[in-house]
């Protein structure tokens, strides 16, 4: 900022019209007394001509080396090279006078900044004689404006990095002034201001409006500290939250003059803390769900067990017959509903294979487009070079009959489903966009199930994949589709997410990790069992007990039982390990399935084992519970799914010396 003419320099000038011998005598006696500004003349080529105190302290030069140096020594290179110094003589020369802020150089070399005043000097006849010059050392000052300025600057730059903004209102004028950081977080064009209290109102979310007022008032009448969060309608939809906290500013006599205060961008946090709460609501769910299943499905295998062997001993004329059937499909239907809620609290036991998942879809597809019916059109796109993954085929497929299926429904009058297939990459900022779930960043394979239905509101979306929350008319949906698709996605390593907007469709996307690894062969099958016609069963459950050991025993097979694997131990080694089969639940107290395999191993037993499971919760699975190639059938079980898998497993010579024992024999 230029500085005003000294009056020291007035002086100057006055003295330089007069005559030399008085202008000589007038200008020393002046000029020598002044020590905080360089006052000298120049000639009118530019060569100094005198000196004063001021300029050996400003500049550094004795008398001696000042008068006779060039004025543009002053200056630093730049500024000479430029051509600066002549300017500034010629704009003296042609306006009179030149004054400007600069870096001027000491004779050390150092830089320091200045104010200089340079003024042309005529004689009597108008013309330029010379120069008078008054240069003022204004380094310090610079400093100061300079630190300020980069305070503000970083003031600023904080603010905008923490998405604030400052405000302050004058209660007694009722004026209001926002800085640019809240007048841009308010969502305000360049020609809109808010001027007061009421200004301000107007722009908050109606429902938060009362909120607010009784927060100042609070804090204006009753001293609070100021506080409050708020919605602020955005133009373009939506709203964004703010936290607002204040001061008020007080006379001496406690008078609220006004309250000053900043606010801050809380939108992100705000649907971060929404996230995690819905993760963890899911969790909570699915824990509930998983273990009212676990027990239901107990309570199923009873059930149809023991009326499928009901059926099996009433004649096929026996009017009872019709009623038992009636008993078994209901408990089926039950022992399905349970099925799904332990695929949404991943407590199921997939039976994991390494999958192309473009064939996958290729073998469906037929059955897809008969779901989606002749209205409604199937485009599937699969990228080429796309990754294997390891999962349940019958999952997998499960996952594309249930998003065809939610499709079907949200295009009542027609329209596209689309299935895209891709790899994609997910890492640590992709994971920063979906709080509350760790995503383990690395290769994966997409599948993207798009449809141009008619979407869902953020509502919706929040609560789409919990068990029996559905949007359909009572009796037209269970509300367990969508949650078995994430349970099974979360058991098998992967993520789905869901992207919608009402009146412009719905977009599934699900992520499954890649195989890094070469293709992996089928895992080895344990060597069959000896020839000893007996069956360890495992099972802490007395009713499912007493049911596989009544089905296997009527079957032609002697049957040992267990409560766990202690005491399967127990009885192995009373018979020296002569057993053809042990059929083991996987979770049971003390001792249970995994364990109990390992167990066998490492006492020399080649003796398969068959494991039964109603379920095993998440954390045990991703401990290995199970091999992934190991032998297993879920509760509730069939009769001749369980013949079947042990027939498989026991040499048929083996049931020989059994088969004349009857249909209730029981061993243990």
């Amino acid at each position: 900022m230029a500085a005003d003419r000294n009056p020291a320099q007035h002086d100057v000038v006055r003295h330089l019209a007069e005559p030399p011998e008085v202008l000589e005598t007038s200008y020393r006696t002046l000029v020598e007394q002044v020590r905080d500004y360089a006052i000298f003349l120049l000639d009118d080529a530019g060569w100094i001509r005198s000196w004063n105190q001021g300029a050996e302290r400003v500049f550094g030069y004795p008398r001696d080396e000042f008068i006779g140096l060039h004025g543009s020594a002053l200056f630093i290179p730049e500024d000479i090279a430029a051509g600066v110094p002549a300017r500034e003589l010629e704009t003296a020369r042609q306006d009179g006078e030149a004054n400007d802020d600069r870096w001027l150089a000491r004779k050390d070399g150092t830089r320091f900044w200045a104010n200089g005043v340079t003024t042309a000097v005529r004689s009597a006849g108008g013309m330029v004689a010379g120069f008078a010059k008054v240069v003022h050392d204004r380094t310090d000052q610079k400093r100061v404006q300079d630190a300020l300025r980069e305070s503000e600057e970083r003031l600023t730059a904080a603010l905008h990095a923490a998405q604030m903004g400052t405000w302050r209102w004058d209660i007694a004028a009722d004026t209001y002034v926002f800085d640019a950081a809240l007048h841009a977080l308010f969502g305000l064009r360049p020609d809109e201001q808010i001027r007061t209290f009421g200004d301000f109102l107007e722009r908050l979310h109606p429902e938060d409006r009362s909120a607010v007022v009784l927060a100042f008032q609070r804090a204006v009448d009753e001293g609070a500290s100021f506080n409050v969060e708020f919605r602020v309608p955005l133009p373009g939809g939506g709203v964004r939250w703010l936290r607002d906290q204040g001061t008020v500013v007080r006379d001496a006599d406690g008078t609220a003059q006004s309250l000053t205060g900043a606010c801050v961008d809380m939108t992100e946090r705000r649907r971060t803390e929404e996230r995690v709460r819905h993760a963890q609501r899911m969790e909570a769910v699915g824990q509930l769900a998983g273990g009212v299943a676990h027990e239901i499905n107990n309570m199923m295998q009873g059930v149809l067990g023991f009326s499928e062997l009901l059926l099996h001993s009433l004649p096929s004329g026996d009017e009872r017959r019709g009623d038992v059937e009636q008993i078994r499909k209901a408990a089926g239907r039950a022992a399905m509903v349970t099925g799904q809620l332990l695929a949404f609290s991943r407590r199921q036991v997939l039976q994991a294979e390494v999958l192309e998942l473009g064939a996958v879809i290729e073998n469906i597809e037929p059955m897809l487009r008969r779901l989606l019916g002749e209205d409604r059109q199937l485009v599937v796109s699969r990228a080429s070079g796309v990754g294997r993954v390891r999962a349940d085929q019958g999952q997998v497929e499960q996952v594309l009959i249930n998003l065809a299926l939610n499709a079907r429904d949200a295009m009542p009058a027609g329209g596209r489903f689309t299935l895209e297939l891709r790899s994609a990459d997910l890492d640590l900022a992709y994971g920063d966009r979906h709080p509350g779930v760790e995503i383990r960043p690395g290769s994966y394979v997409m599948i993207a199930a798009s449809d141009t239905g008619h979407g869902m509101d953020a509502e919706t979306q929040s609560r789409i994949f919990e068990p029996f929350f559905t949007t359909k008319p009572t009796g037209q949906g269970t509300g367990l589709g969508l949650a078995t698709v994430y349970g099974i996605i979360r058991q098998s390593g992967g993520y789905i997410w869901v992207y919608s907007e009402v009146g412009h469709g719905t977009t599934f996307k699900v992520y499954l990790p890649m195989l890094q690894s070469p293709r992996e062969a089928p895992p080895d099958r344990l060597l069959p069992a000896a020839d000893v016609p007996t069956l360890l069963v495992v099972e802490d459950e007395e009713m499912v007990r007493r049911w596989i050991v009544r089905v296997l025993t009527r079957e032609g097979y002697d049957c040992l039982e267990a409560r766990n694997g202690i005491e399967a131990l127990r009885l192995l080694d009373q018979r020296g390990g002569r057993v053809d089969l042990v059929v083991s639940d996987v979770v049971m107290p003390e001792m249970g399935g995994r364990a109990l395999a390992e167990r066998l191993v490492e006492l020399g037993y080649s003796v398969p084992v068959l494991f039964v499971s109603g379920y095993t919760d998440d954390e045990v699975l991703r401990r290995g519970l199970l091999d992934p190639g190991s032998r297993m059938l879920e509760k509730p079980i069939q009769v001749e799914v369980l013949l079947q898998k042990v027939r498989e497993l026991v040499p048929s010579r083996a049931r020989d010396r059994g088969q004349s024992s009857g249909g209730d024999g029981n061993r243990g």
